[in-house]
């Protein structure tokens, strides 16, 4: 029989022994049940590691007294306090006068720089506690005799039980009545072999994370995970890696404590700022999604860089871009006691603090250093950057990095930006660093390990909701009517499509407002979860508050709301100086806001709040302003952090998201990666998404078939449930009906998903109702649900974009002489010395010469994507030389062009502009940019190629076959095409414009 003791116990106790651990079986250990210590092994680690002990058995005497002490206070003080002080001792912090000396010398219990001189142990079944109340610990890790880990394994075979039950076993059970064994712990954990989770002392099972590599696939689990967790995080460095550098304490507003143990990527990216600023190096960007503890990480950083001497005493200068971060970072700093840690709040303050080479951590704002001179020269000078896409960019950053001239920058963002105007990987990024990326956690990743939750979208349509179509459909009649030109057409188009004629209304106000508190009282309140509105700006802000507050009070509700806004201006109305907040006000109110039993139940802001503020009791966000990119990302994030109401328990399993404003489109290009080489986020094709979508509920469905779906009877529900009965077919349900679950929640309310509304509600009913009780299958399908976001980012990214450039060449059918001048001139490689009339070239002869050369090429840039282009179509004319060889002097032609262009591409390359070759591989970017070039005024600051592919991009969007010949095709082309000129700054009509449109007419 498979048994707990005989599966993931035996197998985990082997894989440690071979990681480092010597086995001694908990029976076998020398200390009675009631000991927390193996005295006899301490005792001799004591004397070899300190020397003031060898020798001297009455100190020994003199010190382990005070090391019990230390142990059994975690049942008088409190286990966390009194983890506390035992973390302090465990790491040499603590020191000691022996009697008969003179001075205080600190006392090692452990030695962390060579590991051999310690004592590493893993026993099975130790048992603790007084008789007839002993626990029985699964696996111990003891350093030196001190219990370090303590983790209790489940079987794998039982469904009935999970990691989740050794979870709780550990934190509800054990560490409450055993304390003492649990004062020295650096961590705990619990696996049933499908799951690896780990937590810290005191912290509730529910909580615990998983550990993991960013260097491993995402969405490893499993087994594979459980092995990988177990490898990285149990061997003896990082155990006493996390005991030393990556443990903290924070104090609580109640006045208790918390212990905070890191998560991986934390310890990834603080390990690797450390060892980039020991290299010598200068800069690293380190990627990390939202809600994943940047501050912290800084936190762990910094304290490795101050207590490692080979950093020579450095100053830690923490950068931030507003003052609500400034308090939000100093007070966790100072509740987790970083050491040496000073606020820098004028440019006086920050002047001084680097003009007298303070050493320690100092925080403050890039606004401070304004014209601020050269402040110090020190290159251990090490500047961390929080949100660093956001203001490092422009004088400011520049005004930073003249005044530390020699200093290291790290930027730490869950926002990147890559466009024309700025490059957060070029100006933090190491070029040697992957992607200019030194350690990076992606949104999916952190969803997979929960260490934040997945964000849903429900979309709203209300009255007037703005659809797009519908109104330039209107608009164009109107103007017909009127016999309106062009220009005339684009001026009442301007003015009339502004959002906030229709936003204003009070209808659509108090509609809003309706169905907010609708929702709010079905989906949130339940869960004792908490709300932002976010509206189109101050004024609708007053508007939502009065309407909301008078709907509250009409139906008699305990909701309470706030307004956190910027007002005060000398142009604001007289009415609204009772929402001008003092700094101390807005934090009272932010405080508040994160208590489960206090108002404000709903927050409203325009513009604060969105970004960099931590709310875990935030489960939704009402949005109704249109927001953009690395904005809107920063905004829907608020949503993400993981929160168990502490007073009903119950746990946040996704953020939502309710739009009202229509930002379908640029929820997904936010969701999209920036890419350092390409400049930003691309556009995302929803009509192919929701194509995608119904052959996903088709092959759902077909799971089903046979079964009446108009039939809402018990036995019909019965039938369809017969269908997912074994575990193997519920999980398969389950992973197909999340996929179509996750393209609804993004796509809704898109017009192809109407007709097939009522079979995706019979779906989600059976999903409903085929969800398992059992512990383990519930956890299995929380898993599979909180994927939802990165489900939804994967198929994001799997899309075709349009208006890339990789189309098929055309080549040019005339100059098949020009090939021979290519090999006269050594372009190609050939002899040129070579009598081409008595040995003429051939056609394999061609392509093996264009074909070395380019890949040549592609190795030496990494597969760049111009000559890995080329090279796939030297490999088409290959294939197609084989099949029909009589239409030689084509493939010559063919593979001439492909030649000319791998010349032009070289040469661009030489120059250092690869990048700009891709209208090398299409004809229509090619012919655009030189129009653009003869024809656009003369002196006007434009980017041609941006220019160009904006036009290529759109015209293929609004393009169709026979476009040109019909009248409504033809007129949104020519809109578009003069909504890309008017973005650039350039002329709607003359010869730009009727040479672009004649082009694209011919062309498109």
């Amino acid at each position: 029989m498979f048994s707990e003791a005989s599966t993931v116990q035996k197998w985990l106790v082997k894989r440690l022994v071979e990681l480092g651990w010597e086995y001694v079986p908990g029976d076998k250990l020398a200390r009675e049940r009631t000991d927390v210590l193996v005295e006899d092994t301490l005792i001799e680690a004591l004397e070899v590691l300190n020397d003031r002990l060898h020798g001297f058995p009455e100190r020994v005497d003199e010190v382990l007294p005070e090391i019990r002490a230390r142990v059994l206070a975690g049942a008088t003080d409190g286990l966390v306090p009194a983890n506390e002080a035992m973390t302090t001792l465990l790491r040499g912090d603590h020191t000691v006068k022996y009697v008969g000396t003179d001075d205080y010398v600190p006392l090692r219990l452990i030695d962390f720089d060579n590991l051999g001189e310690n004592d590493f142990v893993v026993s099975d079944e130790v048992t603790f506690g007084p008789p007839g109340k002993e626990r029985r610990y699964d696996v111990v890790l003891w350093v030196n005799g001190i219990p370090l880990v303590v983790i209790e394994t489940k079987t794998a075979v039982n469904s009935s039980v999970s990691w989740l039950n050794g979870a709780r076993d550990i934190a509800n059970v054990y560490a409450v009545e055993g304390p003492t064994f649990f004062t020295p712990n650096v961590l705990v954990a619990a696996t049933d072999g499908k799951e690896f989770h780990y937590g810290a002392a005191g912290q509730p099972g529910e909580h615990w994370l998983m550990w993991g590599s960013t260097q491993d696939p995402y969405y490893l689990d499993g087994t594979p995970r459980v092995k990988r967790s177990v490898e990285l995080l149990l061997t003896p460095a990082r155990v006493l890696s996390v005991l030393r550098d990556f443990t903290l304490f924070e104090a609580n507003p109640d006045g208790g404590k918390r212990k905070l143990i890191p998560r991986y990527p934390q310890v990834e990216a603080a390990e690797a700022i450390h060892k980039r600023v020991l290299d010598g190096g200068t800069k690293g960007l380190i990627w990390h999604y939202q809600g994943t503890g940047k501050t912290l990480l800084m936190g762990f950083a910094a304290l490795m860089l101050l207590n490692d001497d080979a950093v020579g005493g450095p100053t830690i200068l923490v950068v931030l871009d507003r003052l609500d971060l400034v308090e939000q970072v100093e007070r966790q700093f100072r509740t987790v006691g970083l050491p040496r840690l000073t606020v820098a709040g004028t440019k006086a303050e920050l002047s001084q603090a680097l003009k007298d080479d303070k050493r320690g951590i100092v925080v403050t704002t890039i606004f401070r250093f304004e014209d601020v001179g050269v402040l110090n020269d020190r290159d251990n000078i090490i500047v961390m950057v929080d949100e660093a896409h956001r203001t490092q960019e422009g004088q400011l950053g520049d005004l930073m990095r003249a005044a530390l001239p020699n200093a290291r920058f790290f930027g730490l963002t869950g926002t990147p930006i890559s466009d024309k105007d700025r490059n957060t990987f070029k100006l933090f990024g190491d070029e040697s660093d992957p992607g200019y990326v030194l350690n990076s956690y992606s949104m999916e990743r952190s969803i997979v390990d929960g260490a934040s939750v997945p964000v849903h979208v429900e979309t709203r349509l209300v009255n007037w909701h703005l659809d797009k179509g519908a109104l330039d459909e209107a608009f164009n009649e109107f103007a017909d009517e009127e016999n309106l030109t062009d220009e005339e057409r684009d001026v009442l188009a301007g003015k009339a499509a502004h959002v906030k004629t229709l936003l204003l209304n009070p209808d659509r106000v108090t509609a809003v407002c309706e169905d907010i508190l609708d929702h709010y009282t079905a989906k949130i309140a339940p869960l004792g979860m908490k709300g932002q509105v976010v509206a189109y700006d101050r004024e609708l802000v007053v508007a939502y508050e009065k309407e909301l507050n008078r709907l509250i009070s009409e139906r008699d509700l305990s909701y309470t709301t706030a307004v956190v806004m910027t007002a005060g201006g000398k142009d604001d109305p007289t009415d609204w100086a009772k929402y001008e907040l003092t700094r101390q006000q807005e934090a009272d109110i932010k405080a508040r806001f994160n208590k489960p039993d206090t108002g404000p139940t709903l927050l409203i802001v325009t513009a604060k709040l969105l970004t960099g503020f931590d709310a875990p009791i935030e489960q939704v966000m009402y949005l109704d302003k249109p927001l953009r990119r690395h904005t809107l990302f920063q905004a829907i994030t608020r949503t993400n952090r993981r929160y168990t109401n502490p007073v009903t328990g119950q746990e946040k399993r996704n953020g939502l998201i309710v739009d009202y404003i229509g930002v379908g489109n640029q929820i997904a290009q936010a969701l999209k990666a920036a890419d350092p080489e390409a400049g930003g986020k691309r556009p995302v094709d929803v009509d192919a998404l929701a194509a995608e979508f119904q052959t996903k509920l088709d092959q759902c469905l077909a799971r089903f078939d046979g079964i009446d779906r108009t039939d809402h009877s018990y036995e019909a529900l019965s039938a369809a449930l017969e269908r997912v009965k074994t575990t193997e077919e519920r999980d398969a349900y389950a992973r197909e009906f999340t996929a179509v679950q996750t393209l609804w929640e993004f796509l809704w309310p898109h017009d192809d998903l109407k007709p097939v509304e009522d079979d995706y509600k019979w779906l989600a009913q059976v999903y409903e109702a085929s969800r398992p009780s059992k512990v383990s299958d519930a956890l299995l399908w929380h898993r599979l649900g909180a994927k939802t976001l990165a489900l939804v980012h994967g198929h994001i990214t799997d899309v075709a974009v349009t208006g890339t450039g990789l189309e098929e060449v055309i080549v040019d059918p005339d100059s098949i002489d020009a090939l021979r001048k290519l090999a006269e001139q050594g372009e190609l490689d050939l002899d040129p010395d070579r009598d081409y009339a008595k040995a003429p070239i051939t056609l394999d002869e061609v392509l093996d010469t264009i074909d070395a050369r380019i890949k040549k090429r592609l190795d030496a840039t990494g597969g760049h994507a111009v000559y890995a282009t080329l090279a796939e179509q030297i490999e088409k004319l290959r294939q197609q030389a084989i099949q029909s060889a009589t239409d030689s002097i084509e493939f010559l032609k063919k593979a001439l062009e492909v030649a000319k262009t791998a010349v032009k591409a070289e040469r661009l390359e030489d120059e250092g502009k690869l990048d700009q070759a891709a209208h090398l591989l299409d004809p229509n970017i090619g012919a655009l940019t030189q129009i653009v070039n003869e024809y656009k005024p003369a002196g006007t600051p434009v980017v041609v190629d941006d220019v160009v592919r904006d036009i290529d991009t759109i015209v293929k969007q609004v393009s169709y076959s026979g476009w040109a010949e019909n009248q409504s095709g033809d007129r949104t082309v020519r809109k578009e095409l003069r909504s890309v000129l008017s973005k650039y700054g350039l002329p709607l009509t003359g010869d730009l414009f009727d040479h672009a449109y004649a082009y694209v007419r011919e062309n498109y």
